[in-house]
């Protein structure tokens, strides 16, 4: 399946503008994620209300950059191995995954349709996504030369910045 970037974009900027946009979105991913999968839950040091922003960034940065892959490729394997840091494991990807699609149903669902051609694009695209990270995260090394032309520590952190998950060239949320 090839990725519908116009329908992949056309339902995030939806998700930013109906039913509490952004925020709301983000509140629910982690309500869910640590109702259905509480082990999570000591990962995060950050609070809902300060973590949904870096989430909704990750996803404008990725959303807006799916189109460039010399930009997106490093952003993702930066982000990967910057999750070792927070104890991320393969499996939790999954959990992830299968939580964003939910969330994303629900809240375009409530004051629009959710078909199924947008949870298939949805999942090509977390799929992707989740494949790009941990492949990075397996691996750090193969990916430190890349990282540096990048403007990232081998940590996967921006080199002065303190916050990594955003691309400022791309990102809009």
């Amino acid at each position: 399946m090839s990725l519908d970037v116009a329908l992949l974009r056309e339902t995030f900027n939806r998700a930013k503008e109906e039913n509490g946009g952004t925020k709301a979105l983000g509140m629910s991913f982690y309500k869910r994620l640590f109702e259905k999968y509480p082990s999570v839950r000591p990962l995060f040091n950050t609070p809902p209300e300060e973590q949904h922003k870096k989430l909704m960034a990750s996803l404008g940065a990725i959303v807006a950059g799916v189109e460039q892959p010399e930009r997106l490729l490093p952003y993702l394997h930066a982000m990967g191995i910057r999750h070792l840091k927070y104890k991320t494991e393969n499996a939790h990807y999954d959990a992830v995954g299968e939580n964003l699609m939910a969330v994303l149903a629900e809240h375009l669902s409530k004051e629009g349709e959710w078909t199924q051609s947008m949870a298939d694009t949805w999942q090509a695209a977390i799929g992707v996504v989740a494949k790009t990270m941990i492949e990075a995260a397996d691996n750090p090394e193969a990916f430190r030369e890349e990282l540096g032309k990048h403007g990232y520590e081998s940590d996967g952190f921006k080199r002065n910045d303190p916050a990594p998950w955003i691309d400022r060239a791309t990102v809009s949320i």
